[in-house]
């Protein structure tokens, strides 16, 4: 007979749900143990290899990207100058040859002029250097005199030409090499599982069958004859009997039991462990910049310029 309460209980759960459990255990396992070999891997180079057990030992340095740039280390510019000549117009007299020679503009004196006397007058004027002040503008007028003298403070006419130059200077960049380690350069899977639901259903459908099938019967007969043949009279009996009995019974019973087993799984990117984001805040400190040399062709670098 059908119980629903014995086809439950039948039911190993310890199993199910267990086994599902433990696939999601081994699951994150596998995930961590990835996790390790991508660190050991990609971001590290081969460790050392014991002689006896033949087995690596740790990790060696670490993988580094290294590749070369031009930093500018001086923005391209538009410079302005300023070209002064001095023109004279006259000469003037009566200049000493021994005697200093002032210039003076409004009277402001200019320094740095170089200056040519022949025949006690102005030959050529010259300017060093390019004074910055407000008074030295195209066709300033100059007055040359000199210390004692009277005839010849005014003689002399000389005319300041100035014109504004713009020169265009290009960049400087200075070639220099980087080296980077690579595990500061990607995402590193820490993958964790956030959430795992499971659904269990179970479904058992009973279906039972009985049919039964009875029948009996009888059918008596019965005669006797007796036989006398005479003189007109003729006489017989007969006596015949049956008995029938039929009775047929069939009876089916079927269990049928249905499971489903649903499990959903939300994996999430884990937060970073303490100890592997100090070891990428270690990495990230070993970031080295270094200058190359502008008349070297080659890789080598110049370990005495390092910016960090």
């Amino acid at each position: 007979m059908f119980n629903p309460a014995d086809e439950i209980s039948s039911i190993n759960f310890g199993s199910i749900i267990g086994g599902a459990l433990n696939a999601v255990v081994n699951a994150q396992r596998e995930s961590a143990d990835t996790t390790v070999n991508f660190v050991r891997r990609v971001g590290f180079k081969p460790g050392n290899i014991n002689a006896q057990t033949g087995q690596e030992v740790g990790v060696g340095d670490p993988i580094c990207v290294s590749f070369t740039y031009d930093k500018e280390v001086s923005p391209s510019q538009t410079q302005t100058s300023r070209k002064i000549s001095v023109e004279i117009v006259k000469g003037g007299t009566g200049y000493d040859p021994k005697k200093e020679v002032i210039f003076s503009i409004d009277g402001n004196a200019i320094n740095d002029v170089k200056y040519e006397i022949k025949d006690g007058g102005l030959k050529s004027v010259t300017m060093d250097t390019v004074p910055s002040e407000d008074y030295i503008k195209d066709g300033a007028k100059i007055i040359a005199f000199q210390e004692g003298g009277k005839d010849g403070n005014k003689t002399a006419e000389l005319k300041l030409s100035v014109k504004e130059i713009e020169t265009a200077v290009p960049a400087e960049y200075q070639k220099m090499q980087i080296e980077v380690p690579i595990l500061t350069m990607m995402p590193i899977p820490f993958i964790k599982i956030e959430n795992a639901d499971l659904e269990f259903n179970v479904k058992i459908n009973s279906v039972s069958n009985s049919s039964s099938y009875d029948k009996s019967g009888s059918d008596v007969k019965s005669s006797s004859s007796f036989g006398y043949k005479g003189w007109g009279f003729n006489a017989s009996t007969s006596l015949n009997a049956s008995f029938s009995n039929q009775k047929s019974t069939s009876s089916s019973e079927e269990v049928k039991k249905d499971y489903s087993l649903n499990i959903k799984i939300h994996a999430v990117q884990d937060d970073m462990p303490s100890g592997m984001s100090r070891i990428l805040d270690i990495l990230e400190e070993s970031i080295i910049t270094k200058t190359i040399p502008s008349n070297s062709d080659e890789t080598t670098v110049d370990n005495s310029a390092v910016e960090k």
